[in-house]
């Protein structure tokens, strides 16, 4: 397998990079870069990398001013940044090679579905992502035709990003976060591959939280809502408007030989015109919508048949506004709402519309009264579920307010009791005949569950969340097909590996062949870019997706034996509880207060939603984002692999071959065990111990952390070597190996300045390493 990177690739770096340095020395000054220069230099060597070499350099970065220092966080920053674009540029000059121009491989059909969330994952500044989407085109252009003269146009662009922040510096609102999406994910381009999709019988659709999802946000009512369905239809109306424009334009020089011909055509002219026309006054969202669209749709149909009469065939535009039709039947992409399960208790209870979620719920009856109110909304997800009543809660709340239990209810599983319990809470549920016809009559036969990675995982750890989720899975499966019943899984998984990302086939390796029919998955924050910003690089992650189905369905999962199961609870008992027992310490609580940048989420403005609960530094009180955060800027990736390499030093040499026995049986640990090393690799426990040791915590609690991280660490390392057999980590990317291992170094200085930043409350640095950090590890939270 491949360890080095490709010659074209390195190129391209080295190429884009120096224009950078060049940049610099312009608008920075000499000695600026000069001083940059040998930093980058001092953090590659063997000594720039160790704790005391980092602590030295925070001596002497410390000593500069706040401008200097923010030109050298904004430098490395800029560096990290300019290196993914360069990855996606040659990521996507090699699908252009390979992939076929206008139809993908033939899979298996099914459906994708992306549910698209900024909030809280995207830590850059919009304007600077604008400009490394243009230099990412840049680069691919480059690549397509070396021989062209490019030098000019990256100078020019990379000295505008380099006058503008890469960090956010206003907190964004609802409203800033859906145009955000929008403007990635109805671009036009991706708007014609949503109808190709449909066109080849591989439907994709879009679906988002923004403006819908209530839980914990005080921010969203039915203002909101509102707002992000209007931002939506206007960009679905402006594809539209130019189909109609390229229509009319199609027909202007068609003159007919005859009279009668002319007036065909005239007549088909006029009624593009007409739609038009319709089109423009629904770009104002009012009550009963649903009509006026409805009435939208049936002309754009009789146009269709129209064409057909006079030409014998539909045109290549109406077929596509068909087909967009079908992707989006209500002009808008639609929303899901969530809402706490007590909270919609209470709102069942009130007497009046004082909850946002019953307003809300209100208005979208204002909006489809007398049509499918999922063209706008496709299901109402209860948060923390823990009984059948909170399922039948949100049934009624939706009856009282859209009517006929219209709108499906998704329970949302993420708490390990709820996980544990989710096929009882389900089952009952679904017990009565009259919830069974409900669903199959009003809910299209299908039932869905969220699961809840981000949440599970902080609760209980990594491995212990994913096996949790697995076995929720698999028996939820058995038990919705037992009663005629199609079982929709909805995955509420986050970009980083902790909080159940990673690639599409560790993702999806232990997922059963109902997830994989109709995948479902949230889209959060950087994930969004990168998958939205090149047709070419959606379209290869769709076909990955397809792909596993294709596998799935050619060689089912093989059913879990005792004995596999009994050894993986096994770990995932020990895992947890180890996890739970540091949770539980009052000196943790301090590291996480002073030893990672917790105390400062608030000012780093990464969404419109709060980054923590109120009141005291208390796990249960910080989200799971931020949580996540908190580890990757530190580099230590707690979650991920505390306690596994203990667990591996209490078992015997049979345990031993048995645990791995079961990574060669079980689809969901051996993804575990390769997210593990992916983790490892990443991990540098001198950068965490620089934190530690620069925090103001008691020297005692500082000794004792690092101690016990560097043991486990240790312990974790020598699991995955001998439960795989490797030396190395990554024994199945080496070229992610040889990747990581180059742009490690790269992220220390912007540690090193977070760290300056907590000690001077320098908040403006402190966002730029935030965002800095993040392109560099490519994940915020």
């Amino acid at each position: 397998m491949q360890k080095e990177l490709s010659p074209e690739f390195t190129h391209l770096v080295d190429w884009t990079v120096s224009t950078l340095g060049r940049v610099i020395q312009r608008e920075a000054g000499k000695k600026s870069f000069d001083r940059i220069e040998k930093i980058r230099r001092y953090v590659k060597s063997k000594k720039g990398g160790s704790l005391q070499g980092l602590l030295s350099l925070k001596k002497d970065l410390a000593r500069l001013s706040p401008d200097e220092r923010f030109k050298i966080a904004h430098a490395f920053a800029l560096m990290l940044e300019l290196i993914n674009a360069c990855e996606a540029a040659y990521r996507i000059h090699r699908l252009m090679a390979e992939l076929p121009a206008e139809s993908s491989l033939k899979h298996t059909p099914g459906r994708i579905i992306h549910v698209l969330t900024a909030h809280p994952t995207e830590s850059r500044n919009p304007s600077a992502v604008f400009y490394f989407k243009i230099i990412q085109e840049l680069l691919v252009r480059h690549l397509e035709s070396p021989e062209a003269i490019h030098e000019e146009e990256l100078f020019k662009n990379i000295s505008i990003v380099w006058k503008t922040p890469l960090s956010k510096q206003r907190k964004p609102s609802v409203m800033d976060e859906a145009q955000y999406i929008y403007s990635m994910a109805l671009h036009e381009d991706i708007i014609d591959l949503y109808v190709r999709q449909r066109r080849e019988n591989m439907p994709f659709y879009i679906r988002t939280w923004v403006g819908g999802d209530k839980d914990g946000h005080p921010g969203v009512d039915e203002t909101t809502m509102l707002g992000s369905l209007e931002l939506s239809r206007a960009s679905i109306s402006a594809w539209l408007m130019k189909c109609f424009d390229e229509i009319i334009l199609e027909l202007t020089p068609i003159s007919g030989s005859s009279l009668e011909g002319r007036e065909r055509i005239a007549a088909l002219v006029s009624d593009t015109r007409k739609l038009k026309a319709l089109l423009r006054d629904l770009k104002k969202i009012r009550v009963n919508d649903s009509k006026r669209v409805h009435g939208f749709k049936e002309r754009c149909q009789a146009l269709e048949k129209s064409f057909i009469k006079n030409f014998g065939s539909s045109s290549e535009q109406i077929s596509s506004i068909t087909e967009a039709l079908k992707v989006f039947p209500g002009l808008v992409v639609p929303l899901e709402l969530r809402e706490d399960s007590a909270l919609v208790h209470e709102a069942l209870e009130a007497s009046t519309q004082k909850y946002n979620i019953s307003r809300m719920m209100n208005l979208l009856g204002q909006l489809s009264p007398t049509h499918d109110p999922r063209f706008y909304v496709r299901g109402f997800v209860l948060s923390q579920t823990e009984s059948a009543k909170d399922i039948m809660a949100g049934t009624k709340l939706v009856e009282k307010y859209v009517g006929k239990a219209k709108l499906p209810v998704v329970p949302l599983f993420e708490s390990s009791h709820s996980l544990k319990n989710s096929v009882s809470i389900v089952e009952e549920f679904l017990k009565e005949k009259k919830t069974q016809d409900m669903v199959r009559k009003r809910w299209g036969g299908q039932f869905e569950v969220m699961l809840g990675y981000s949440d599970s995982m902080k609760e209980n750890g990594s491995f212990p969340s994913r096996y949790l989720i697995y076995s929720a899975i698999s028996n939820l499966e058995t038990v919705i097909k037992r009663k005629k019943i199609t079982p929709i899984f909805f995955h509420g998984s986050g970009g980083s590996v902790e909080r159940g990302g990673g690639s599409i086939q560790e993702q999806t390796a232990w997922w059963p062949a109902s997830a994989l029919a109709t995948v479902k998955m949230t889209i959060q924050g950087e994930v969004i870019y990168r998958n939205y910003t090149s047709r070419e690089l959606l379209l290869r992650h769709l076909d990955l997706l397809a792909e596993a189905r294709d596998a799935r369905n050619a060689k089912p999962s093989p059913v879990q034996k005792r004995g596999t199961h009994k050894a993986l609870v096994g770990l995932a008992d020990f895992v947890q509880n180890q996890y739970q027992t540091i949770l539980k310490d009052p000196d943790f609580l301090q590291l996480i207060e002073h030893a990672t940048p917790y105390s400062f989420l608030k000012d780093v403005r990464l969404g419109s939603r709060p980054s923590k609960r109120q009141g005291a530094v208390q796990i249960k009180n910080l989200r799971a984002i931020p949580w996540v955060l908190c580890w990757t800027q530190t580099r230590a990736h707690f979650p991920s692999w505390w306690g596994v390499g203990r667990y591996w030093q209490t078992l015997s040499a049979g345990e031993k071959r048995n645990l791995k026995k079961s990574l060669q049986e079980s689809a969901v640990f051996g993804s575990y065990v390769k997210v593990l090393g992916f983790t490892l690799a990443k991990i540098e426990l001198d950068v965490f111990s620089m934190y530690l040791h620069g925090s103001k915590l008691d020297r005692n609690v500082v000794e004792k952390f690092d101690r016990l991280f560097r043991e486990e660490y240790k312990l974790c390392l020598k699991f995955v070597h001998e439960i795989t057999g490797k030396q190395s980590l990554l024994w199945y990317r080496p070229w992610l190996e040889t990747s990581i291992a180059l742009r490690s170094p790269l992220i220390h200085p912007l540690n090193i300045l977070q760290m300056v930043a907590l000690d001077t409350k320098d908040v403006r640095l402190l966002r730029e390493t935030v965002s800095g950090v993040a392109s560099g590890m490519l994940t915020t939270g």
